[in-house]
């Protein structure tokens, strides 16, 4: 059971057992000296009585006449008295064939001599006394009649008594000292002990983690020693979980934080942690077979390994390395690299390049060749150079706007245009944009319209300016016999300009990548048709600017509809 293992029981049971100890042996000695000091003693009494008797015999010159006094004295002393002489004649203060059967029992006996004294004495067990322990003293006299042998038996019922008395008086006092003994042990246990409980609970709650504990110290002794060092233990352990807590709280704000994705794997291959990127890339998933076999191949080689793989129409890049401590290796690290908007980008850039090289070539051919049949008088009349110089102005005109639009899409992108921000009424805003292309929707056989209510919004009025160009000159490119409206509606916090045609429309397919630079609808349907492919893009990075969302709607032969929302409130910016 738990309690006897308790430090108070087992302090309490070795103090008690050697207390016990001491006690039993010192009472077996006492008894021991108690009974032979009584022993002693009433061997010199009976030594002293023999000498009585025999001085009797002597004063009545012999056994017969003295024997009446010498059993007198010796009844006095609650003794047996037996004298016997040569002729067996036998004196004795019991009855002859006891006295004899005595006799018989004390010629058995082992005699000792009474130091000081004369005769001997010897102690036994009687059958003539039913089995019980005398004294019997044995000494010579000589008497004017004649000489024999007198021999003086006393029962030791007093001395078993004595020793009965001092044993039960020893008794009572080991009781008492085990009693005294037991409450001092619990005692001086309680008070060894109740300081360990405390700083045995202490360990436990640091245990658990409450390592801002202080123990008082109650004594200058090991104990107090041992709650100071518990107090110092519990500081320094509070400072190191301290430290460690930050230290895992920065990794795991670093790994939190990182764009790339760490998966840690333990030796077996079992997942250790992630962060949130390699979370988005497992998806709640298992880990993708691609990663462990190279997860395994970095366990069996050792070393670092780097993998790039596809997975549902993303690029990744992983590196897998190993994870040491202590030269051991313990498991591996793997570092997820989403390269996908690189190879976009990448994309992207080999595109533009492709696009601008083609959209500036196929003016260039034309501004070159023209001007070469001018330079090497090919034209036939005036009219001809004419209509040749024509194509040149018309061609220059392409490749500025061009140029001029990469220079404009370039500072947007870049943040080096400035925003003039300044209150716009819709309505006359539109009205102005629309009567810029009225002459042009005329030859076309266009109409405008603008619709809704003059709300007043704040934007640049330049760059707003060149973004309903963009979409009125879109809009009538691709639309005749048609028309186009501008329809102005708000709610609480934006304004949204749609601008609606009744035009050719975009195909479902092109619809997504508008917006992209250079990016124009099927070249066979549209040949001729085309602007420079930038608008949309200036567009989109304008609207961007302003806090505010483009957004398309088309439907092939059916018309298209560009919706612009812009917050009425432009917010303030600050470097």
């Amino acid at each position: 059971m738990k309690w006897l293992q308790s430090v108070v029981i087992k302090l309490w049971g070795t103090i008690l057992l050697l207390v016990s100890v001491v006690l039993i042996a010192l009472t077996i000695l006492l008894l021991e000296f108690f009974n032979s000091f009584h022993i002693e003693q009433e061997r010199g009494h009976l030594a002293k009585l023999g000498q009585q008797v025999e001085t009797v015999f002597q004063a009545h010159s012999g056994l017969e006449e003295g024997s009446a006094t010498a059993i007198e004295i010796t009844d006095i002393y609650g003794a047996t008295l037996i004298a016997t002489t040569k002729d067996n004649t036998v004196e004795t203060n019991i009855s002859e064939a006891k006295a004899k059967r005595i006799i018989k029992e004390l010629e058995r006996q082992n005699w000792k001599a009474v130091d000081g004294e004369e005769g001997e004495t010897a102690i036994g067990n009687y059958e003539t006394f039913n089995g019980k322990a005398a004294l019997a003293y044995r000494a010579p006299f000589i008497t004017e009649s004649g000489s024999g042998t007198m021999y003086l038996i006393e029962q030791l019922t007093n001395i078993e008594q004595a020793n009965e008395g001092a044993r039960q008086i020893i008794q009572l006092c080991v009781l008492l000292a085990i009693i005294g003994t037991t409450v001092f042990a619990f005692f001086l246990s309680t008070r060894i002990t109740a300081p360990l409980r405390t700083i045995r609970q202490a360990v436990v709650e640091a245990g658990e983690g409450k390592f801002d504990q202080s123990l008082t110290q109650r004594s200058r002794d090991e104990i107090g020693d041992l709650a100071l060092a518990f107090n110092e233990m519990s500081s320094q352990l509070n400072q190191y979980v301290t430290d460690l807590d930050k230290e895992r709280h920065l990794l795991s704000s670093i790994l939190r934080c990182m764009a790339d994705g760490v998966l840690t794997f333990s030796e077996s291959g079992e997942l250790l942690a992630t962060n949130p990127p390699a979370e988005a890339f497992l998806a709640g998933g298992p880990v993708p077979d691609e990663l462990i076999e190279l997860f395994q191949t970095v366990m069996r080689k050792e070393k670092e390994m780097t993998v790039s793989f596809e997975r549902e129409g993303r690029f990744y890049i992983i590196i897998v390395s190993p994870l040491l401590e202590q030269e051991e290796q313990i498991g591996a690290v793997a570092v997820l690299r989403d390269m996908t908007e690189a190879q976009q980008l990448e994309k992207m850039r080999a595109d533009f390049v492709a696009n601008v090289s083609h959209e500036l070539r196929t003016p260039l051919v034309m501004l070159q060749g023209y001007s070469e049949a001018i330079v090497d008088g090919m034209t036939e009349s005036d009219e001809a150079t004419k209509e040749f110089a024509s194509i040149i102005y018309d061609e220059s005109q392409r490749l500025s706007r061009l140029v001029n639009d990469l220079l404009d899409l370039a500072r947007m992108e870049a943040g080096y245009q400035e925003k003039r921000i300044e209150p716009i009424d819709a309505v006359p805003f539109a009205k102005r944009m629309v009567k810029k292309f009225k002459q042009m929707g005329l030859e076309k056989r266009v109409s405008f319209e603008v619709t809704g209510p003059d709300v007043q919004f704040e934007a640049d009025p330049d760059q707003m300016d060149q973004v309903m160009t963009n979409l009125l000159g879109n809009a009538l490119r691709y639309t005749e016999d048609g028309k186009i409206k501008i329809e102005i509606t708000e709610d609480r916090e934006t304004i949204s300009l749609s601008v609606i045609d009744s035009g050719d429309g975009i195909p479902e397919e092109d619809v997504p990548f508008v917006f992209d630079r250079f990016y124009k609808a099927d070249k066979a349907r549209t040949r001729g048709k085309t602007g420079t492919g930038i608008g949309l893009a200036i567009v989109a990075n304008v609207v961007r600017s302003h806090d505010g969302e483009v957004q398309v709607e088309s439907e092939l032969g059916k018309g298209s509809v560009f919706r612009i929302q812009l917050p009425k409130k432009q917010r303030k910016r600050t470097l």
